[in-house]
């Protein structure tokens, strides 16, 4: 069963103050810490394409990655996070999930569904060769050479992308859907990377401040954070013990999963309280209309067509149809982005349809995928050199919150037993009869046989 307590319910809005889960990328063609798979490429250039010298002259490593100077080994599959007393440098929060590289990471965020939370901000990092529109936050840190280590926030509300769950119909592409419009939109620094003890150039452990002039961008000067997640707790591995304690979600980029036997349009899920080894895929590529469009950017890395680079996920329930942990289609649901070159995007453009590796997409597993946000809306600059496309959201995060006594695995539990079972039908009839506010079920403020069917429908997604 799924199920938040209602102290947790508490601070389900995570502050810039508390520690967060991020990863960095490493270097290029020449990885400093991950031997067993040679010829990977980061984060700005993950396919190996070699992007225009404007662009390729700002690929890393991160710093912090580079063995000796943090004080310890990071991988740049390793989850890290922040201590405060301990100001040198990030600590592992979670080890490596997967061999040594990671793309995209989100725990579940099930408890943050569209009947509770209707609207919600984009939290997002860049790459180091992305800028913001004039006016914002992105922008400002851009200037002074501070924004890859970054978390920014989008000024705007959105609406809960759970609207759209079994509107999709055929794919692979199902469109433009109504939250993305072409209109500009601005951000603030939510989280700046001195606060995640990240290097803006001066060194491992020396920070920058907001708003301050730093050293230019230049390989393997600057900390980028690739990978971020905040919610529903803000670190991932909450008793200490190295293993996570919610249920994750993870891409691998091209390189790695071509050396797997998967794909970088593949998403992993591993279970709270398992160790951290690959295991098999939770959604293939194609449950999300990926790896259906063009041609393979790299013929050296041949299968990968598409690469998810940043990643929100909504698991409905432990189980799928099966009952094996899978995505379920019309039911789980996620909002991802692609990196710049995948096969996807190079289609859609070549149709008219202007994405890049800015824009934010949408998939409820049916085999379909859309437009849910341009990178315009939330205030990255859209931009190319030469004609390529530049643009490049690294990590995606929501800000949303719930009202505690709306959580309906905490509803469905009317016994209060921690377990939502057959004795909570019972005690939800106990509980109407006599009046008590537990038999609200669809929290409008009153006791009415409506409340029946919300009863209903909360027992059968937390049971």
């Amino acid at each position: 069963m799924k199920r938040t307590s209602l102290a947790m319910m508490m601070m389900l809005v995570a502050g810039a103050g508390s520690a967060q889960t991020f990863s960095l990328d490493d270097n290029p063609d020449a990885p400093l810490t991950s031997a067993n798979y040679p010829g990977l490429f980061s984060a700005e250039d993950p396919f190996g394409l070699f992007l225009p010298p404007t662009a390729a002259g700002l690929i890393g490593p991160s710093p912090t990655l580079i063995p000796g100077l943090a004080g310890s080994t990071y991988v740049d599959g390793d989850l890290l996070t922040v201590v405060p007393p301990i100001p040198f440098a990030p600590v592992r929060d979670v080890f490596t999930v997967a061999g040594t590289y990671l793309n995209a990471v989100s725990a579940d965020h099930e408890v943050f569904n569209v009947n509770q939370a209707q609207e919600m901000n984009i939290r997002f990092s860049v790459d180091r060769a992305t800028g913001g529109l004039p006016g914002s936050a992105l922008a400002v840190e851009a200037g002074f050479s501070q924004q890859p280590g970054d978390i920014y926030i989008s000024e705007r509300l959105f609406p809960n992308p759970g609207n759209f769950v079994g509107t999709l119909g055929s794919g692979p592409f199902a469109g433009i859907l109504a939250t993305a419009v072409i209109v500009p939109g601005n951000n603030f620094l939510e989280i700046d990377e001195s606060m995640l003890h990240l290097t803006a150039g001066n060194g491992v452990g020396v920070f920058v401040p907001p708003g301050v002039p730093a050293p230019m961008i230049g390989p393997g000067r600057h900390d980028n954070v690739d990978a971020f997640n905040a919610l529903p707790n803000p670190t991932l591995d909450i008793d200490g013990d190295n293993t996570t304690d919610v249920d994750v979600f993870m891409s691998m980029p091209p390189g790695e999963a071509a050396a797997v036997g998967f794909t970088a349009a593949d998403l992993f899920a591993i279970p709270k309280g398992t160790p951290g080894v690959v295991p098999p895929p939770w959604a293939l590529g194609p449950m999300m209309g990926l790896n259906m469009l063009g041609m393979v950017p790299n013929t050296q890395l041949d299968s990968q067509l598409d690469d998810i680079d940043g990643l929100v996920v909504w698991d409905i329930g432990d189980l799928g149809p099966n009952a094996d942990f899978r995505a379920e289609p019309n039911r789980d649901y996620a909002l991802f982005s692609l990196s710049e070159r995948s096969a996807s995007l190079r289609a859609l453009r070549s149709a008219g349809i202007p994405v890049d590796g800015s824009t934010i997409f949408f998939t409820d597993f049916s085999g379909a995928f859309a437009v849910y946000l341009f990178g315009s809306q939330v205030g990255i600059s859209d931009f190319a050199i030469n004609g390529q496309q530049v643009a490049n959201l690294d990590a995606l995060e929501i800000r949303a919150s719930v009202a505690p006594p709306c959580d309906p695995c905490v509803l469905a539990d009317v016994n209060m037993d921690g377990m939502v079972n057959p004795a909570d039908f019972a005690a939800f009839i106990a509980a109407y009869n006599a009046g008590l506010d537990i038999a609200d079920q669809n929290c409008d403020g009153e006791i009415t046989p409506a409340d029946f069917a919300a009863f209903i429908a909360n027992y059968n997604l937390c049971s």
